[in-house]
């Protein structure tokens, strides 16, 4: 079995907002976030996980969290250029969901295939109501898509099982690493999420974010199940790691 490195590349950092990623409890106030791509190192496919966002792309956080904003931090091709990568030498992104800060940049890729799950796609296309402000369809709408149901082997050592809540068509991006399986999740949350304060009485809290809540929740269970390493996709410990594990 392979055994490949992820590499994380922070892109932007949210500061200065509300905690909203624990479902009911804010028990960490304001603090950082951050969002990544992270590229998955060893195979001979180049393949991201997300592709990333800018600062500027994001809806104004002043609008949804009067106070907060974003930092770019380096801008993708500074990223990808510290893993000796262009955006044109990306053969794969692996869509964990749709939201904007996970596909913004969708057109800086202009030679990837794009894999996304049905559910996820379906409802990005006509997001309801509720959910508009997170789905913008003008960043993806000639995107070259591979729809796909459920859990599949994306390369060999690379998967994505399905992980609905968060948002429908969520996948988590589970890699075979030299010191075990470790799980990309495919939902917006930190390590927190996971490691609950013990007087809660509760093994994980959901995302503030969601869909369906009793289905984030299983998914998250699924992850921990699975993951002998657990990633946070928006936590802000990997904005100065540079590698997993």
């Amino acid at each position: 079995m392979p055994e490949h490195v992820i590499r994380p590349i922070p892109l932007v950092k949210t500061t200065g907002t509300p905690d909203k990623m624990t479902y009911l409890v804010n028990f960490e106030g304001i603090g950082p976030r951050a969002i990544y791509t992270w590229y998955i190192e060893g195979p001979k496919e180049k393949v991201l996980v997300d592709t990333g966002a800018l600062a500027t792309g994001l809806i104004p956080q002043p609008l949804r969290f009067p106070g907060g904003g974003g930092e770019q931090i380096q801008s993708l091709e500074q990223g990808l250029n510290k893993v000796g990568l262009k955006p044109e030498d990306i053969d794969i992104v692996i869509v964990t969901h749709m939201h904007e800060d996970h596909i913004q940049l969708a057109r800086k890729y202009p030679k990837a295939r794009f894999i996304v799950q049905k559910a996820e796609l379906e409802f990005g296309r006509n997001p309801h109501p509720v959910q508009v402000f997170t789905y913008l369809k003008d960043t993806f709408d000639d995107v070259n898509f591979e729809v796909i149901e459920g859990d599949k082997e994306i390369i060999d050592g690379v998967r994505v099982v399905l992980t609905p809540g968060h948002s429908p068509g969520a996948q988590s991006v589970v890699v075979e690493t030299a010191k075990g399986r470790a799980v990309i999740t495919g939902f917006c949350c930190k390590r927190t999420n996971f490691n609950p304060p013990r007087e809660l009485g509760v093994p994980i809290i959901p995302p503030g974010i969601h869909l369906d809540v009793i289905q984030a929740y299983d998914s998250m269970i699924k992850v921990k199940d699975l993951a002998d390493i657990i990633i946070p996709l928006h936590d802000a410990e990997f904005i100065e790691k540079d590698r997993i594990p």
